[in-house]
């Protein structure tokens, strides 16, 4: 052989070993990109059907009902789109207080959290989805006070002589932001923005009334996928002369509150279990006792308790138990839930003191949702308290 045919015959080797080992990577690339593609569809897949999972996109019922959807689709609005109060101003002058801000024989709560408290309130709330695992829905609402729905912007802006207060709604919204797809969000403020003119706050106290509880309940129910109830169909009572929180805090003039509470076309039944170890049970879960001074709130789950059991007869209840997690904001709103559920645990974190996962698991509730007013969800020590019980 020469010279001439031994260089062909090696180079003609070597083009077969270059094709062979370009088949090999070829084909290798293939299977590793077919791998990749079917774990992506199987992720996919999961994502899209996962059943009962509560994430902030979508607002999960066990029937995926349309009403379900249509509230989901409410739900991503009013997370995104805060509509601001037209509130009736009259022109008239506020009375400066400190924290407490007068106006039109109002008193008001200013506010003063911003991003680093949400964020703290947030990473708590994804704490406890995660903790609570997929079985359970998570909700969280957090609900402005007064001052955000009851004082004009002109009394809302330094700069125009009015109060030094921080906006709730860009406070709201950043909170929310921050929330992971284990919470789903429940955004009272447009219902309350549509209704700020009504007798949703009281004058004399911190809290909201039973009116502005209700429709907030309604921004939960909708995003629930749940029927809401009608007020219409309820029993309206007064208790005149309430004398609140904020009044005994200034010496300026403010008025005297009528609390509303509805009582409902259906039985329910009120397991109070109190902070001494007492139990006791009840047909309502309104105190229909209280009178005139300064606990009139306390006609709402019959004042501050640890634990309290309600079951009800209602014909639109889903079968479902929830638990409710809150300070006393809650209590004029954990009432109306028993329009939909069998069974509603209405637990006050500043003094239960058991395991919330553990209580869940021993009594089949597979849905929570936490009730705080703004100022609780801005202030350690009750961020403490919740905490305590995951």
């Amino acid at each position: 052989m020469d010279r001439y045919d031994y260089r062909r015959g090696y180079n003609r080797k070597r083009r077969n070993r270059r094709r062979t080992r370009n088949r090999i990577i070829i084909v290798t690339t293939g299977v590793i990109l077919v791998l990749i593609a079917a774990l992506l569809l199987t992720a996919l897949f999961k994502a899209l059907f996962k059943p009962h999972t509560a994430t902030a996109d979508t607002a999960v019922v066990q029937d995926e009902s349309v009403e379900a959807t249509e509230g989901a689709a409410q739900n991503l609005l009013s997370v995104s789109t805060y509509i601001k109060p037209n509130i009736e101003d009259d022109g008239s002058d506020a009375i400066d207080a400190g924290s407490i801000y007068v106006w039109n024989k109002k008193a008001f709560e200013l506010f003063f959290g911003g991003e680093s408290q949400a964020t703290r309130y947030a990473e708590l709330m994804n704490k406890a989805g995660a903790e609570l695992g997929e079985g359970i829905n998570v909700y969280s609402m957090v609900v402005p006070n007064h001052t955000e729905f009851g004082l004009p912007e002109r009394l809302k802006d330094p700069e125009k002589g009015g109060a030094q207060t921080e906006d709730q709604a860009a406070y709201l919204k950043y909170a929310y932001e921050h929330m992971d797809n284990t919470v789903i969000p429940v955004n009272p403020y447009n219902k309350l923005s549509e209704h700020c003119n009504e007798y949703i706050y009281f004058n004399s106290d911190h809290h909201w009334s039973g009116l502005g509880a209700y429709y907030s309940y309604t921004a939960f129910a909708e995003t629930a996928g749940l029927p809401v109830l009608n007020l219409a169909d309820c029993t309206e009572n007064t208790i005149e002369g309430f004398t609140g929180t904020l009044m005994k805090m200034t010496s300026a003039e403010v008025e005297t509150d009528t609390v509303h509470y509805w009582t409902f076309p259906y039985t329910v039944t009120d397991t109070i279990h109190d902070e001494w170890g007492g139990v006791n049970e009840y047909d309502s879960c309104y105190y229909a006792f209280s009178e005139a001074g300064d606990n009139t709130y306390g006609v709402f789950l019959m004042g501050d308790n640890p634990l309290e059991v309600i079951t009800s007869s209602s014909e639109n209840t889903n079968g479902e138990k929830i638990a409710v997690i809150h300070e006393s904001y809650g209590n004029a709103f954990v009432p109306y839930l028993t329009y939909n559920y069998d069974e509603v645990y209405s637990i006050d974190f500043r003094s239960w003191t058991g395991d919330l996962s553990d209580f869940c698991a021993e009594n089949g509730i597979t849905n929570v949702i936490f009730v705080n007013g703004v100022m609780s969800s801005a202030t350690q020590v009750q961020l403490d308290s919740i905490e305590a019980l995951l």
